[in-house]
């Protein structure tokens, strides 16, 4: 038996390989203790009741050396000649599609001239070419594809590192792209064109655009993009909101290409073929020389090419009489992607889908067979579910943080309605009207009959957010201890282990506590605060041990006189970019107090996204009346979502718990005026005996007047007020609050030139730092007792 399937023994000795490099490019020490780890590991096999053959250990560890040496020599190699940052002329071709947003376009340009000299290696760039007028716009959309040799001047620079917690690692993602800078052209007018040169890849990409456009042509704008990325892979056509929704409720796998669709389209073909009278040796050729084309138009992500090599496996072992165990399947899938491109181990859809299709070889056979009421489909379908569900949960919860336990059931049933009704049909339309549109109109609309009602009830069940929750990243022992769970669950159902009350208790308690200590852990006497870095707005998050507070969300940018051709899909918030990925990284999946301070854009332009996604127990705000359409949204949402609204007024106080008092200095009790910054709502958190100020948009007005009543004191950490603006932090304020550490919160080259010179001089006077977070990105302050540190996510000199 395991001779049988030593294919899968090398890419397990392969991935510790991998893993043990990945660690050592980065640190020696850690790399080399963990492949000692890993060597003693894998000749454990050896000394087993069983022995595994000598042969297999042996070459199991030249695997091992072979996948640490391939990682090594593939990351040396991967460097860039291109300098750091440049303004100059280039040359090269586009290797991606062309993707349009707005006033801008995205591709890859594969660059071999710089500066009029040809470079070393031609080298990918990712470059955003920005549009001022239509003109331009249409041209480009007209010339620029996959192949175009484009010719003009570019501004290189480093990939943007992440500027706060938790956040996805751009550079990280782009260099296992090989990529290493990133290019703007905000000039098409300086660009030449040339014709697109012909190539396979090339023709791939047009197809899947063509056949893209004309989804749009055949089924409703509701189902159109969601059909494209599930028939093509053309994801960026589906709708930004019903992607967060499948993603929410745990069904992004329906979208991605992988092995369910590639199994769909083989059944499919061959079933066709034979109708046609085609005979089963050409119907299974067929089929295997059409799959290739097929996954190199939709993209060729990583689930999809796992899912090509298993299935040319299949389909050779049809054509040959000659079953394929399923295990060596996918040790020998697994060995060819890696040793194609060993950055495949980084790739979360390569992770998922290699770790789910493990656990459905090793779980469906045993389930399906104590699965014995109902009909054998059924039994088999709640195998697949429980068992994608219980191999995927780990992962899903490390990297998305958000979790749905209405999951399971709702794939119970929409995949199967998916798989036996939408996508045959939906794909005989495509095929129909990519004939003529007419011919494909009766089955597209047979579709959205099915489809539209389907969709809408998945929106209305992740808005009403049931029986979902948000998790911290677990740690490597949590993960370790679940596996081992696994392995337990594994060795039952297999009849491996004998359950007597021993095993029985562990079987129960050992995932009880795994699960509690996701949901449950031991309040620390620690008060957390997170000046997140949302450009020009505030967004800060204080975590005291019961409660969470967000004092603003941020908005986006300004864009005035912006005309339809120039409106982008999905236009930055915030909120939604950077405060609800941090609140769900950090397991917050519900808000106990939303601080409005006012109503300025720049403070509450993307609260709207926030209350429709996420609880909220209570709201306090400045009581004014709403002057914009923002704020007139924000509530209508607080009444809609029945949100507790309080009027923050001057004396205000609440004390959570021993050591930890807030207090309201602004507004004032009698407002004089309804001018916004004058009347932010101003915050004095006392925590443990450390006091932090949060000031709003208050400017000097407002600062003179609580200096006046004797409402402010010396406090450790001050939130800057009105972004540093030269109307605010006046020398009498700085005289008195005298800070230790001062935040501003403000947009890096901002429109206002905040923050003023004049503001950071009189905090710097005063001895204590001053921290600008379009600078040093969020900062993120820790209260305990008797100690306070403060920590930014740039660790540069003027960041300390």
């Amino acid at each position: 038996m395991i001779r049988q399937r030593a294919l899968l023994i090398y890419s397990l000795y392969m991935l510790g390989g991998l893993v043990c490099a990945s660690r050592f490019v980065h640190s020696a020490r850690m790399g080399l203790g963990l492949c000692i780890v890993v060597v003693i590991v894998g000749m454990m096999p050896r000394f087993w009741k069983n022995r595994v053959p000598p042969s297999i250990v042996i070459v199991g560890l030249l695997c091992f050396c072979t996948g640490f040496t391939h990682y090594v020599w593939t990351e040396k190699r991967n460097v860039s000649v291109l300098p750091e940052e440049a303004n100059a002329a280039f040359s090269g071709i586009i290797e991606s599609a062309v993707k349009f947003d707005g006033n801008r376009c995205r591709f890859i340009v594969r660059m071999d001239r710089l500066d009029n000299k040809d470079l070393p290696h031609a080298e990918r760039v990712q470059t955003t070419l920005y549009f001022r007028d239509k003109a331009s716009w249409m041209k480009a959309q007209q010339t620029l594809g996959f192949g175009t040799r484009i010719t003009g001047e570019i501004e290189l620079a480093l990939p943007i590192a992440p500027t706060n917690p938790e956040a996805f690692n751009y550079p990280e993602y782009l260099h296992w792209q090989r990529i290493h800078r990133i290019g703007k052209i905000k000039e098409a007018q300086t660009l030449s064109y040339d014709g697109r040169s012909l190539s396979f890849t090339g023709a791939m990409v047009a197809s899947q655009q063509w056949l893209a456009e004309r989804t749009t042509r055949l089924f409703a704008p509701e189902s159109a993009g969601l059909l494209a990325g599930m028939l093509l892979g053309a994801v960026d056509e589906i709708d930004t909101d019903l992607y967060a929704t499948f993603s929410s409720l745990g069904l992004t796998h329906v979208i991605a290409i992988s092995g369910q669709h590639i199994t769909l389209l083989i059944a499919g073909l061959v079933y066709t073929l034979r109708l046609c009278g085609v005979t089963r040796r050409r119907a299974y050729l067929a089929t295997a020389l059409f799959l290739p084309l097929y996954v190199a138009m939709s993209g060729s992500s990583a689930s999809a090419v796992r899912a090509l090599v298993m299935g040319e496996f299949v389909l050779l072992a049809l054509l040959t009489g000659r079953i394929r165990d399923g295990w060596n399947l996918i040790g020998a899938a697994f060995l060819i992607m890696i040793g194609y491109d060993p950055y495949y181990i980084h790739n979360i859809g390569f992770q998922l889908s290699y770790l789910v299709t493990f656990g459905l070889l090793v779980f469906v056979p045993p389930l399906t067979a104590r699965f014995t009421v109902g009909p054998a489909a059924l039994c088999r379908l709640a195998a697949v579910t429980i068992a994608a569900t219980v191999v995927s949960f780990p992962l899903t919860i490390y990297y998305f943080h958000i979790y749905s336990f209405l999951s399971p059931i709702i794939n119970f049933l929409f995949v199967p309605f998916i798989s036996v009704i939408v996508a045959p049909l939906a794909a005989l339309a495509l095929l129909l009207g990519s004939v003529h549109p007419a011919l494909g109109f009766l089955p597209a609309k047979i579709v959205d009959l099915f489809l539209l009602p389907a969709l809408q009830l998945l929106q209305m069940i992740e808005k009403g957010q049931l029986l979902r929750s948000a998790f911290r990243s677990p740690s490597m022992w949590w993960m370790i201890g679940y596996f081992c769970w696994l392995i337990f669950l594994a060795g039952w159902l297999y009849d491996k282990i004998t359950l007597n009350w021993k095993a029985k208790l562990g079987f129960i308690l050992c995932p009880l506590i795994l699960f509690a200590s996701l949901f449950f852990s031991w309040p620390k006497k620690e008060v957390t605060v997170t000046f997140l870095d949302v450009g020009q707005g505030d967004a800060i998050v204080i975590e005291t041990p019961r409660k969470t507070v967000l004092i603003d969300g941020g908005g986006p940018p300004p864009r005035w006189g912006e005309q339809p051709w120039e409106r982008r899909r999905d236009p930055y918030n915030p909120v939604k970019s950077v405060v609800m990925p941090f609140l769900h990284a950090r397991g917050i999946s519900s808000l106990d107090l939303l601080v409005l301070t006012h109503g300025d854009s720049d403070h509450i332009g993307g609260i709207s996204y926030l209350l429709e996604n996420m609880p909220v127990r209570q709201a306090l705000v400045n009581g004014l009346p709403a002057k914009i359409e923002i704020e007139k949204k924000v509530n209508q949402l607080l009444r809609e979502k029945r949100i507790p609204v309080v009027e923050a007024r001057q004396g205000q106080i609440w004390r959570e718990e021993p050591g930890i008092v807030w207090r309201v200095l602004n507004p004032a009790q009698r407002i004089v005026t309804e001018e916004d910054n004058a009347n932010s709502v101003v915050l004095l958190l006392e925590a443990y005996g450390f006091h932090l100020l949060f000031a709003g948009d208050l400017e000097r007005e407002g600062e003179e007047r609580l200096l006046r009543e004797n409402l402010v004191e010396p406090v450790d950490v001050l939130k800057v007020g009105h972004h540093g603006s030269k109307g605010s932090t006046s020398q009498a304020w700085v005289d008195r609050v005298t800070p230790k550490l001062s935040v501003i919160s403000v947009g890096k080259e901002n429109l206002y030139g905040h923050p003023h010179r004049e503001a950071i001089e009189r905090l710097a006077k005063r001895g204590g730092v001053v921290l600008r977070t379009d600078v040093c990105g969020a900062a993120v302050v820790h209260i305990k007792r008797n100690m306070i540190t403060y920590e930014t996510v740039s660790v540069s000199a003027a960041c300390r």
